[in-house]
């Protein structure tokens, strides 16, 4: 038995026409923390910082089936991490009813993420940031966030899973990074889905954030996939009319678009200046498999302590940036003998043990 998977419309705007014609169509939305975010003027001090939320105008939201993404995406694009905390965040998810509210997290396409350990990091961060948001949450009384599965691989994918600490898992969870992506191939979202169904109980269901609508026609009625989103109208919208956009054009965009795509799930069927890498080959010389491990493996010692609370994630990624150069040396110098493992051990705190194992079991 199939089912019709959910469609959000992207709205990039929080009131106005743009939300009464959404609402009066009955579409189901999902808003940007980022949408919402107010900076201080020009002339302050702090000119262009974030300075608060604003708040929904409730009469113009009443009945309005929204849901709230916390913007990792643009956190990570424009400003390098979030710029608000996550008792900021919980301010605006206590300022309406949403459907479902997303955790914050830290996702990991090529253009944020380009190398294997630094998505690491990252997915640990966002493991750590469901904790943070699910306790302010509840000290709030409040319900408690959506999680999101972070990766780019599907082992990726089961590996967030494993560190979320999860002990019930929900009705519906959130999987990032997949904007953009293809359906198939081993980095595909059917691979992705694939490997989750694996570990999900049967009761989970997926909301895919931000496909494109050859992946929606190919997965509408997935029985895994409840819904889905997409800002893809208001991008086709500026290409096609570069100025002279008014809110006429931008509905009739909007109304197209969520028709089409809802037709479609009907049936069963690096910007300048983002650190992509958190070990760049080039400047180590090139890394053979080897030190790829070992520097794995050390991003693995700094995950732990992100995911303990001891290390925030920015200072986790100097750190193991720093001590990647260290690692590498001694390994380049020792290898994996007594005397290596013996040196991993006593500078970096049982990095030699674990890369031994790593190693032994490779």
């Amino acid at each position: 038995m199939t089912q019709n998977t959910l469609v959000r419309v992207g709205v990039p705007l929080t009131g106005g026409r743009l939300v009464a014609a959404a609402r009066e169509r009955r579409y189901s939305v999902l808003f940007s923390a980022n949408a919402f975010a107010k900076t201080y003027p020009k002339g302050h001090e702090r000119e262009g910082c974030f300075r608060a939320f604003s708040q929904p105008n409730l009469a113009q939201y009443d009945g309005l089936d929204a849901a709230l993404d916390s913007a990792g995406f643009v956190a990570a694009v424009k400003y390098g991490d979030y710029r608000w905390t996550v008792d900021d965040y919980l301010d605006l998810v206590a300022s309406y009813d949403w459907s479902w509210w997303a955790s914050m997290d830290y996702c990991v396409e090529k253009e944020i993420a380009e190398d294997r350990p630094l998505r690491l990091l990252r997915i640990a961060a966002t493991a750590r940031m469901l904790g943070e948001c699910r306790a302010e949450a509840d000290r709030r009384g409040l319900k408690p966030p959506m999680p999101v599965l972070q990766g780019w691989t599907p082992a990726e994918y089961v590996t967030c899973s494993e560190w979320l600490p999860i002990v019930e898992w929900p009705d519906l969870v959130g999987i990032g990074s997949v904007c953009r992506r293809q359906v198939h191939g081993p980095d595909g979202v059917l691979a992705i889905l694939e490997a989750v169904d694996a570990v999900l109980p049967k009761h989970t269901k997926v909301h895919l954030f931000g496909v494109k609508s050859a992946v929606l026609d190919c997965l509408a009625g997935h029985p895994r996939v409840a819904s889905v989103d997409s800002m893809a109208w208001d991008v086709q919208a500026r290409v096609e009319r570069r100025t002279g956009r008014d809110m006429d054009f931008r509905i009739g965009h909007m109304e197209a678009w969520a028709n089409k795509q809802m037709d479609i799930a009907a049936r069963s069927r690096s910007p300048v200046g983002v650190q992509t890498m958190l070990f760049d080959p080039t400047a180590f010389g090139g890394l053979t498999t080897d030190e790829s491990q070992v520097l794995e493996c050390l991003t693995l010692l700094y995950a732990d302590l992100v995911m303990g609370g001891d290390l925030e994630y920015r200072d986790a990624v100097s750190g193991a940036m720093r001590d990647g150069v260290h690692a590498t040396a001694v390994f380049r110098r020792f290898g994996m003998t007594d005397e290596g493992v013996d040196a991993l051990n006593e500078v970096f705190g049982g990095l030699g043990e674990l890369a031994q194992q790593t190693f032994k079991t490779a």
